[in-house]
């Protein structure tokens, strides 16, 4: 069976679409490894600063003394301490504004969305807190506002043991 000119670019074209489509499922492939790596990396960094706040805070007798005094009565607080409390909080509540609109995009995973959340919680319904919020809640995007009042709202007696 003798092939015509034809025949061989036939076959060249479908040689040539079997490659194309070899090449998009590798791309395909590699996408999806940069994309769980850029995950991966989000959570870290999303992470990194409230870890480097926790250790600041508990590492640091001053700060923290300042900061569990703030927690519990903002008015018991010099000047320098309260505006010490003040960008203390206001630094780690950057940080969980962050983490909260990763969570809500999905490119972060939604377990430790749901973890870091949770120390918000334990924080937010203190007295000292509420405090902090009446001064520095405008600060941030009303959608995270609203879940901050939200946490406040359905812990009126709360914060965790560990702030008082």
């Amino acid at each position: 069976m003798k092939r015509t000119l034809q025949d061989w670019a036939n076959l060249a074209g479908i040689i040539g679409n079997v490659a194309i489509i070899v090449s998009l499922l590798f791309v395909g492939l590699q996408i999806s490894d940069t994309t769980k790596e850029m995950r991966a990396e989000t959570a870290h960094n999303a992470t990194a600063a409230l870890q480097t706040w926790y250790n600041e805070v508990g590492t640091n007798e001053q700060a923290a003394k300042v900061f569990r005094k703030g927690m519990n009565d903002a008015s018991s607080l010099s000047k320098d301490e309260a505006l010490q409390f003040i960008m203390s909080l206001h630094s780690a509540m950057l940080a969980y504004q962050s983490i909260y609109f990763l969570g809500i995009e999905g490119t972060l995973d939604s377990d430790l969305n749901i973890a870091m959340s949770s120390a918000l919680e334990a924080a937010a319904p203190t007295p000292g807190f509420r405090w902090y919020w009446q001064q520095r809640g405008r600060h941030f995007t009303n959608q995270f506002r609203g879940l901050v009042d939200q946490i406040i709202a359905a812990h009126p007696n709360g914060g965790a043991e560990v702030y008082k």
